[in-house]
Order: C-alpha cells, then structure tokens, then sequence
C-alpha cells in the first residue's frame, strides 16, 4: 500500500513529503501518456514524465497486451490501461469520479475489479469489457487505511480493510476482525484458496496478523516471524506451500528502514529477510521460479537516487536498479514502488509507483506517475 513510511518517520521529512505532494499537483498539468525509451539491465520504463497519472498504486495484468494501473492525479482518481504498446487513461463510461483509485484486479478482459475511495465514501466498479459499473460494497469506510486491498478471481472477489470481505454471486460475506486489527493486503489462489496479512495495531506493541480463506471461512494463521515493530502490510502467494509476507520497521536511531520477510512452507514460518536491508518494503511478487521480488524506497546507508529492486531465489537476495526517468531528481532517493504484477505469462513483471523532480528555482518539485516493465529474468544481477 502507500506510504506509511512518511506517517512514521520525523516531522521534517513529514513536511517535505507534503510539499512534494502539494508542488506535483499544482505544478503538473494533465496531458497525454508520454512513452519514453530509458532502459537499465533488467528494467525499462513505460511512463514517466508529464503524464495523466501523478502517483501509481496498482497494476494487474491479464496478458502482455492488457493491463490497469490505477492512481491519482491532482487529488482526481486515474485508471490507466495498457494496449501492448503505450499506457493511455481508460476512456470507457461508467467511471464515478473519486479522489483516488488505490487497488486493481483484473481476472480477464471483461473481468476487472478496482477500488477507491471520494471524500469518506467507497468507491467499487467492475469492468464487464465495455463499460464500469459500479458495485455496492459494504462496511464502514476504512479511516485508518484507505487504500484498501481487493483481489479478483474467477468467482470471487476478496477485499480487506477493517474486517474481510468475499463477494460471490451479488452478495457479500463479512468475516468480523478483533479490535484494531486492519487488513493491508490479500492474495488468492482460487475462490476457495486465499490469504490476507495487516496488524493489531499500534505497530510498536501490537503484532502481525495472518488469515487463510479456505471457501468458507477465514482462520488465523500461526504468527510471522518478523521483527519486532514490523507493520507486515505485505502478502503474496506462489502456491499453499509456499506464501511470503512482507513490512519494515523504523530503523535505530533515524537509521534507514529495516525491512522483513518470512515465507510459509505449508507447515511453518520462515525468517527469509536475509542480506535485504535500508527499504521501505511497499511491493513483493513471487518470480514464478520459486523467489521473490520486492521493491519500495531505497533508504540505504548510501541512498540511491535511482528505483530499486531486490530478488530472492530461495536462498540469497540480490539487489538491482531500475531505469531512471530522464526528468527524475539526480540526488534525492524520490523513486518509489508501490505495486508489482505479472505482466502476462512471459516472466516479465510491472512495476507501478512515483517519483520526483529535481528542485526547480522557486523550490518547488513535481511529483509524476512511473511505470517500469521487467525486460530479463533475475539471472546477472549483482550480489548484495
């Protein structure tokens, strides 16, 4: 989800997140996609720049020709679609206007689910291959996380928050949550086969919670091992044996982030975080070869001024850069990762965030919306 790492960290670097936010809206105006050509081993870019989206939050594919990325643009709701050769704002009728699109799950090309929210309200609409619809939902708008999960398979829609929810056959189902509990994320093998991950809040004593959906009902899961002060707001599953959560934790003394994973075998849970380190942990993926990708902010000892990426292959992590916006800030860490998916059956992965421009002579920075696409297989990066 979006950046709780700006709700935790010290009160100047709250102020300068506020004003990179408020100078990106003001100061960048609604035009076309603009496709760009900057490459890096492994990542190359799909949008950046001047573009009709200022911040990513989701993306979910359906083939290497069609996809939705949703976000936000000037506190305006933007869904993006890609035809297999550029990202343009999706035209189709039926979009209600809301003040941010935070989750997408697309099942097929006249199956796709995305979640917002406008003002306080909750926003849901289907996509049927011709026009948005849109969905009762039900509960309480979520106040503490607005950027509630969903996640779409055939048959099923999952959705999180502050209590779970499945919807099937038009009628919702609520699995009722114990107090402070809130849902980060869910990820669904089938209708009869998902799992969700979020915390008993506050992070500083509270812990990480960990449900399994098997068709029926929702069951708690044996607890993460994860450090102590992990928001783990991150999960993904590859298989039943074989299920990742992810978070990070306030680093010692205003130090960078101290990140953690822990993967399920079917059986028990595995400290998995090994040599990864300094990330603010917003994305994973599972690499479909039995690892994992993770990405977010790169706060490290020496922070990057580039977008950063982590591969786990079951025993070690490597680290690696992504491609650069030609407009992006060449000094300030401003590259951010909020979501990554699948882009079709090739391999190849999407990866949906922002980043920032450097300081122009009034002081002010533009925020623009990023999308990179894998181009390799993490076989020739670089030891961590």
């Amino acid at each position: 989800m979006h950046t709780r790492h700006l709700l935790r960290t010290a009160a100047v670097s709250l102020t300068l997140a506020a004003t990179l936010l408020t100078t990106g809206a003001a100061n960048a105006a609604v035009a076309g996609a603009s496709d760009t050509a900057g490459t890096t081993p492994g990542w190359e870019l799909s949008l950046s720049g001047n573009s009709p989206v200022e911040s990513v939050m989701s993306v979910s594919s359906v083939s290497e020709d069609l996809a939705w990325a949703v976000g936000r643009k000037a506190q305006h709701g933007v869904i993006m679609r890609w035809d297999g050769a550029r990202w343009s704002e999706d035209t189709a009728p039926g979009l209600p206007a809301v003040g941010q699109w935070s989750s997408v799950s697309a099942v097929a090309a006249d199956d796709v689910w995305a979640y917002g929210v406008v003002n306080r309200n909750q926003a849901l609409v289907h996509y049927d291959g011709e026009r948005w619809s849109t969905v009762p939902t039900t509960g309480p708008s979520d106040d503490s996380w607005p950027e509630v999960p969903i996640k779409a398979v055939p048959g099923r829609l999952f959705k999180g928050g502050n209590a779970l929810y499945t919807y099937a056959d038009g009628a919702w189902q609520t699995f009722t949550l114990p107090r402070l509990v809130d849902i980060r994320d869910i990820d669904a093998l089938s209708a009869d086969d998902a799992y969700a991950t979020g915390m008993r809040y506050p992070v500083d004593g509270g812990h990480p919670v960990t449900y399994h959906w098997d068709g029926t009902t929702w069951t708690l899961m044996e607890e993460p091992p994860v450090r102590a002060g992990t928001d783990t707001a991150k999960i993904t599953a590859d298989s039943p044996d074989s299920v990742y959560v992810a978070g990070w934790a306030d680093g010692p003394s205003a130090g960078p982030p101290v990140p953690s994973v822990a993967h399920w075998n079917g059986t028990a849970w595995k400290d998995v975080t090994g040599s990864l380190t300094g990330l603010y942990l917003h994305a994973i993926a599972p690499d479909g070869r039995g690892g994992l990708w993770v990405t977010g902010n790169d706060q490290s000892e020496s922070p990057s001024s580039w977008p950063v990426f982590w591969h786990y292959d079951g025993t070690s992590w490597t680290k690696q850069p992504g491609a650069t916006a030609p407009d992006g800030d060449t000094q300030w860490p401003s590259y951010t990762f909020y979501d990554l998916a699948p882009a079709g059956d090739s391999g190849t992965f999407w990866a949906v965030g922002d980043y920032s421009t450097p300081m122009d002579a009034n002081g002010d920075r533009t925020i623009n919306g990023l999308i990179e696409r894998s181009t390799t297989l993490p076989l020739t990066a670089t030891p961590s």
